[in-house]
């Protein structure tokens, strides 16, 4: 463990702050974790973690105990510089810097009888974090992230997740290579459109499956949608659900039709 850092002109205070921003994760292939759950998880899932920076009053912690024989860096701060480097008000005494993880569609794994989701142009980390969340607990099998417009990497993806970024098999994707992979592998493919005639919990999902999502704005595109199309029905005046919310009643379905 080194010695504290109290000064905001710490070159490596300087760059934890640029991080905040996007170009500058890209550039140097790095990623902040907030918070001590999504730090256990990223351990748990054997993330390179490079350092961990900390309140000193945080130093006693479990956390810290569990990074022994990990070669991660234990870097001590002072409140005034962990408030700097915090991002909207920290929910704990840490923050982790690691490297960011490669998420290929050619790494995702393909247990028997899989079930998988996919996400196409998610605009924002807070809806995507949530469908992260919520895909750890539904036990779905991967994440395929298609034409994304959000930066998969933000820290606000990580937090909305409360880790599970790091628990979920993920790959970013475009649409045309997530559905030569899905054929290829023989995946029962259903697309969630409100234009639908066929309810979701009429669907088979206790097969090997994969459910496609698409942004609150435009839906899915048009290529899911020469697949087998299903919807959730809706009684009021909006004609759209939260994208993480739709994700989130489509998957507990499957969840539910396989217990």
């Amino acid at each position: 463990m080194r010695s504290r850092i109290a000064s905001l002109q710490n070159l490596t205070i300087k760059n934890l702050v640029k991080l905040r921003r996007r170009s500058a994760r890209d550039r140097q292939k790095l990623m902040l974790i907030d918070g001590e759950r999504a730090l256990r998880l990223a351990m748990l899932n054997n993330v390179k973690i490079e350092s961990i920076f900390f309140k000193e009053e945080a130093g006693s912690s479990d956390l810290l105990e569990e990074t022994a024989g990990k070669k991660i860096l234990l870097q001590p701060v002072s409140n005034d510089v962990f408030s700097k480097i915090s991002y909207g008000g920290s929910p704990d005494h840490f923050i982790g810097l690691a490297s960011q993880p490669e998420f290929s569609l050619q790494n995702m794994s393909q247990p028997e009888n899989a079930i998988y989701l996919v996400a196409e142009g998610i605009e924002k980390p807070g809806n995507l974090g949530a469908i992260l969340r919520s895909a750890d607990a539904a036990g779905v099998t991967g994440l395929l992230l298609c034409n994304s417009r959000t930066d998969i990497y933000n820290p606000n993806v990580i937090r909305a997740s409360r880790g599970a970024f790091f628990s979920v098999p993920i790959a970013d994707t475009t649409s045309e290579a997530a559905l030569i992979w899905l054929k290829d592998n023989d995946i029962h493919i259903y697309a969630a459109s409100p234009y639908a005639e066929l309810l979701y919990t009429k669907a088979d999902f206790t097969g090997p499956s994969a459910i496609a999502i698409g942004a609150e704005h435009e839906g899915l595109s048009a290529p899911w949608l020469k697949e087998d199309i299903v919807k959730i029905p809706m009684k009021g005046q909006i004609d759209s659900l939260n994208v993480a919310q739709s994700a989130s009643i489509l998957i507990f379905e499957a969840l539910r039709q396989r217990l």
